[in-house]
């Protein structure tokens, strides 16, 4: 195994050992049924399929919910240092900020996919009651791509948290707010496509429903919409360059932080 490869792999290790005892890391896991719950429950009732029900909790866990997790997962990794003032022992050991902030990212990603997974695992249990689940591996597969996709689209909350470098507070708040907004923009192009597709094709998270929606049979009474959708290739394009320009930006910007 290369140097580079084996040191990123023990930042990652001593990442994951810090925060295993945080609560919120425990409960975020636990929040993935928060959704799936009422909405198997509402979609019982209603004798709705289990592609409605995946897409459904796919929109409010992850569209809608994840990206908060994730904000706040971001400020714990990121705060905890400058509270605990380890980042001097850190670079003195030494390790190259950038690696630092790769574990970090591949911290939130990780997490991310588990969640997601987490959430289809719910899904599953709710088909059973709504009457039938079918093509598992197949959702398995596409939510794991979600999870990455979600990690990717919240990298420019991390930027955030890491310039203003504020309270834990102030995360929340940024957090909240870009996960409100984007999911407000992606309810919005559902609706009335027309009015908001041109700021839904450059955000991340209407994006990825723009790609998610193609994936699965859509319903006669959401035909308007298909004209706007776009492929896996250029959701994977653009999302990869949002990833691509984040990751060099938090890496400048974590460089420039003082000791």
């Amino acid at each position: 195994m290369l140097p580079e490869v084996r040191e990123l792999l023990d930042l990652l290790i001593c990442e994951f050992s810090k925060i295993k005892r945080q609560k919120f890391i425990q409960f975020s896991l636990m929040a993935s049924f928060l959704f799936p719950i009422p909405l198997t429950i509402i979609m019982a009732k209603d004798r709705m399929s289990f592609d409605q029900l995946f897409r459904a909790n796919m929109m409010f866990g992850e569209l809608l919910l994840l990206p908060c997790i994730l904000g706040i997962i971001a400020s714990i990794l990121f705060l905890m240092e400058r509270d605990n003032d380890t980042l001097k022992n850190l670079v003195t050991i030494p390790v190259s900020r950038t690696k630092i902030v790769l574990a970090k990212l591949f911290v939130i990603t990780i997490l991310s996919v588990l969640y997601s997974v987490a959430t289809l695992g719910a899904t599953v249990i709710g088909g059973l009651i709504v009457g039938g689940v079918k093509g598992v591996l197949f959702r398995l597969g596409i939510s794991i791509v979600l999870g990455i996709l979600i990690a990717i689209a919240t990298f420019p909350v991390v930027i955030v948290i890491i310039h203003f470098n504020k309270s834990y507070i102030f995360s929340i708040i940024v957090s909240f707010i870009y996960a409100v907004v984007s999911f407000v923009i992606t309810m919005m192009l559902s609706s009335s496509p027309e009015t908001v597709n041109a700021i839904a094709s450059i955000l991340p998270i209407p994006i990825i429903l723009k790609w998610y929606l193609p994936l699965f049979p859509i319903e006669d009474a959401l035909a308007y919409i298909k004209p706007y959708l776009i492929t896996t290739p250029a959701c994977f394009g653009i999302l990869a360059l949002y990833a691509f320009v984040s990751v060099c930006l938090t890496v400048y910007i974590y460089k420039r932080k003082e000791l």
